[in-house]
Formats: C-alpha cells, structure tokens, sequence
C-alpha cells in the first residue's frame, strides 16, 4: 500500500475516533479516578432527584447518562441541547399558542435586497411547538389550528404581530400567551474541514449556524414580555472510504446540521420560557352556564383535576389608551370561588364554591391556591439551584 494512502486511513481513523468519542463520551475515560468517582455519585444523587420530580431540566445522552444544564447553560456546547429532558410534572398546564416564524436573515444577493435566504419557517416553527411541549409545562395548541385562525387575519402572514393580533388569535385559541420566532441569521452551510488525501480515503466535517430570536406575548394586552436570541453552531463528519467504484466512493451518507442547530436553539428558548412563567398562574375563561354548572375552558389536557378551587374575575371591560389607542388589559374583579367537579379531556364544569353573584360568559378564572409541588430535597436544590422548580 502507498505511503500517502496510510497516512490518509490514519487520519481518517483520529477523525472517526475524534467524532464519536466526543458523542459516546469516551473521552471521559482519561479524566482522574476521583473525578471519576464524584461524576457517578452525582449521577446516582440526580437520577433520584428526576424521580422525585425536584428537577425542572437535565441533559440526557444516548447512552443514558444525565448531566446538570448548569455545565452547558453558558458554554457552546450546543450538542448537548439536543438531549434536554423535563421532569414529570402533574400540575395545571399554562396554554401556549405557537405562531409562525418569520425570516429575517441576510439578503442572498447584495444587488437584489428583496430576495431573502431560503428559510424553512414552517419546519421551525415545529421543533418550537415540539420543544416547548417536551417541557410537560405547556398545553401547546396544534399548528393546525393556529394557522387556521391566522389565515383569517389581513396580512397577518408578512409582518410581526401587533398587539391588537396578539389580544384576537390569543382569545379564539384560548391561549394566555403566544410564541413566535425571528430567524436572525441562517448558515446552513458555515464551513467545512476535511480530512485525509481525499480520493480514496477522506472526510469532511460540515458546520451550520443559526440565531433566532423568540418572544412571548401576552394575550390579555397583546404586550412582549419576554424575548430571547439563541445562537447554535453544529457540525456533522462524513467519510468516505474506497473509490474507483466506477467514480462511486462508498462511505457514510453526508448529514446537514443546520436542522440540529435548529432544535439546540429551540430546546435553549423552551427551556427559558418555562423559566419565566413557572411562577405565573394558570388562567381560563368561563364558556358556558347551565343551571347550576359552570363550563370552563380546561380540562385534564391542561392538567385540570376535580375539587380543583378557582378564583373568578368578572371582566368589566377593556383599559384603552387613549392617546395610543393601544388596550392595556382588561378590568376585572374578584367576585368568588368555584369548584372543579368534573373534568373532560379539553373543558371541566365546576359549581359555584362561595359568591359568584353576577357571574356571566366571558368572566376569567385562575387558580385560587398555587399548585402543591413537590418537597425539593435539598440536596437535590443543590445541584442546580437556578432550574429546580
């Protein structure tokens, strides 16, 4: 065998070995003894802790190991994003609506400035509605349905929602709040390093880049309440080995990142997004009144549960600027209590606990006590003080 064939098979097997080792962990295997020790007693002491639910948020890998977000959160470890986990959780689940994802990343042509790169919105719009679902946090309304009511609005497909938009879909979904996101820059084609002489033996690793904003609307005013920019750079190797095949190299199929780095950067927004609203309360609407039973708009889809207390607000209407025009919310005030007694898959029907005198169609509710969650241990707080819920 020629020299210059050797020395190609040899860097193509450091590659190879390079790849995988740092997806298998392998190189893991060089860290100290008491490293060692230490990183499997915190495995142990984590393991526990997601049974007993005392987690928000842990990496898993494909060998089943799981690892504090705390040691990627500020790192370009983007890798590790594709294997974010959520501990269960059983409590009532805020509704998000998920709309479409706009593109605004660099002009292809500098001397066109009306043709844009070519964005698969509609694919990133799915990971988000996927990422944030996976959360076990959200009540996530399908695409379907939310394409369905943007379709009725003017114009509604070019431009960002407004406020006014926001407050109209967010209501006929019966969303308290809507996500949507804004592709800042798209690489899919970042660079490439490749290995080896080529011809017979060679390789090549490809490298994608991606920055997408995403935002959080509030449906009661239609107001931004949070944004985040995500960035993630992935890259994938490829290898071939032998050639002459009648010019056919046979080796492993090239990969495109650009769809991992995708999913890192909406695993990264998930992750924040249930950060800012565990603390905010689950909300609803009254849909109906027969008799004596009160139809609210959630049901154990929502993690609704029977004997479920809800504090009523009647809504006495909407607070405009004036000078802006702009609706601020609405004016509501606490009039009593229900109590859930049955619960379906998408509504409950509840019965007046105390008060309620004026209740109508309409009229908002929201839970009357926080949920009851589970005793964090504190070690368990320990190991990720940030993220427990």
């Amino acid at each position: 065998m020629k020299k210059t064939g050797i020395v190609g098979m040899l860097v193509v097997a450091l590659a190879l070995g390079h790849a995988f080792a740092a997806r298998a962990g392998i190189k893991d295997l060089l860290s100290p003894k008491k490293h060692k020790e230490k990183q499997k007693a915190e495995q142990g002491l984590m393991i526990s802790c997601v049974k007993d639910r005392s987690w928000l948020a842990y990496f898993k890998n494909d060998e089943g190991e799981i690892a504090p977000v705390r040691d990627t959160l500020n790192t370009e470890d983007d890798e590790d994003w594709l294997g974010l986990r959520f501990s269960d959780y059983e409590g009532p689940r805020i509704r998000l609506g998920v709309l479409k994802v706009f593109n605004k990343a660099a002009e292809a042509e500098e001397w066109d400035r009306s043709t844009r790169i070519e964005v698969p919105v509609s694919g990133i719009q799915e990971m988000l509605t996927v990422a944030l679902y996976n959360t076990r946090r959200f009540d996530v309304i399908e695409q379907k349905r939310v394409d369905e009511i943007l379709k009725q609005q003017t114009r509604k497909d070019l431009i960002e929602p407004s406020p006014g938009t926001a407050q109209n879909v967010g209501k006929v979904l019966g969303a308290q709040y809507l996500v949507y996101g804004t592709v800042n820059e798209w690489m899919p084609d970042r660079g490439k390093r490749k290995v080896g002489p080529g011809g017979i033996f060679g390789g090549a690793k490809q490298e994608a880049e991606v920055s997408i904003t995403f935002s959080l609307a509030d449906v009661a005013n239609g107001q931004t309440l949070f944004t985040t920019t995500e960035r993630a750079r992935m890259g994938e190797w490829s290898f071939s080995f032998g050639g002459g095949n009648g010019g056919q190299d046979q080796g492993t199929e090239q990969k495109t990142p650009v769809s991992y780095a995708v999913r890192a950067c909406a695993n990264k927004a998930a992750l924040k997004i249930a950060l800012f609203l565990r603390d905010q309360k689950w909300k609803g609407t009254v849909i109906d009144i027969k008799g004596g039973e009160i139809y609210v708009n959630a049901g154990s889809q929502q993690g609704m549960a029977e004997l479920t207390r809800l504090s009523v607000l009647s809504v006495r209407g909407v607070v405009v600027d004036k000078e802006s025009r702009i609706k601020l919310g609405e004016d509501t005030r606490g009039i009593g209590t229900l109590e859930v007694a049955t619960v379906q898959n998408a509504f409950s029907i509840a019965h007046i606990f105390e008060g309620c005198k004026g209740l109508k169609t309409g009229d908002r509710v929201e839970l009357a006590t926080k949920p009851e969650m589970p005793t964090i241990r504190a070690e368990c707080r320990a190991l990720d003080p940030d993220l427990t819920l």
